[in-house]
């Protein structure tokens, strides 16, 4: 994953409507892939218009500080935090700030333009988890 494709992303994963139904499917997507291959557990959050409507964590996840961090990096940034993760010169006040996670796995929900939400995975590593995340949601667009 590179520069070029996190812009990429964030520019073909967009969104005309985005309903809570939609969010559940998009979650229990990413949990299936994760059992079908066998991943390490995740954590996934969906935070929409300032509601949160979809928190899961597998077995053996017991915490959800890292779905909050990346949700703050990419509602205060408005961009995935993969990209913040690849402009870090940009945001570097944030590299030691624990309310933010300058890693991948937080995705904007973009609707007609507008960032109103976002979409956590964490669990793998970050560059996994924000390939699971864009392959997943591509699938719904």
């Amino acid at each position: 994953m590179d520069k070029q494709q996190v812009i990429q992303d964030e520019q073909d994963v967009v969104f005309k409507d985005f309903t809570h139904e939609l969010g559940f499917n998009i979650a229990q997507r990413i949990v299936e892939k994760v059992k079908e291959r066998q991943l390490k557990s995740v954590g996934v959050r969906i935070l929409l218009d300032e509601l949160l409507i979809f928190q899961y964590l597998m077995d053996g996840k017991t915490e959800d500080k890292w779905l909050k961090r990346k949700e703050k990096t990419v509602l205060d940034s408005g961009h995935s935090s993969l990209y913040v993760f690849f402009h870090q010169d940009e945001y570097s006040d944030w590299l030691e700030d624990n309310h933010y996670a300058v890693c991948g796995g937080g995705f904007p929900i973009i609707i007609n333009g507008e960032v109103r939400g976002v979409i956590g995975v964490s669990g793998l590593k970050h560059d996994e988890d924000h390939e699971l995340l864009t392959e997943t949601l591509q699938e719904f667009v």
